[in-house]
């Protein structure tokens, strides 16, 4: 608690003052801090769980989705190239028991940002094709950034 005197404005913590005055004043002249004061605080701390949250079902969802792929799905995939890390999309195209069979998307960005411009103006353009099997995919997973089932 803070108290600011009326007479010479000087501000002091509660422990500052004697006990005997804290006792003398009228009631209702010591108030607690308002609750709106810690609304931002709140709202940081909302803020940080929806992300936490998001990110916990996101690497759930792509966990699903690698034990049990789909014809169709889209994977974001990043890897290094020149020190730099580049991303692009791959696509299942076709599956057996024993491997995977992506299109491989035919552009590149190097930013979370011209991924999505990407995946919205050459969303069809895939012309190579790369055969992976079962264990490599699982190996694959650490370059995975997310997976869409369409």
């Amino acid at each position: 608690m803070i108290t600011i005197c009326s007479h010479c404005k000087k501000l002091s913590y509660q422990s500052e003052i004697n006990p005997q005055i804290l006792q003398s004043l009228p009631p209702g002249t010591i108030r607690k801090t308002p609750i709106g004061y810690f609304a931002g605080l709140m709202l940081i701390g909302l803020l940080a769980a929806a992300i936490v949250i998001a990110g916990i079902s996101g690497a759930k969802k792509k966990e699903k989705y690698l034990k049990d792929p789909k014809v169709g799905d889209v994977y974001e995939l990043s890897y290094a190239k020149d020190g730099k890390t580049i991303r692009t999309l791959y696509r299942i195209a076709n599956l057996t028991t024993d491997s995977v069979t992506f299109d491989i998307n035919d552009y590149e960005a190097d930013s979370r940002k011209g991924l999505r411009k990407l995946r919205e103006q050459h969303s069809n353009s895939y012309s190579e094709k790369q055969k992976v099997s079962r264990a490599e995919l699982e190996d694959m997973k650490n370059r995975i950034a997310s997976i869409e089932r369409l």
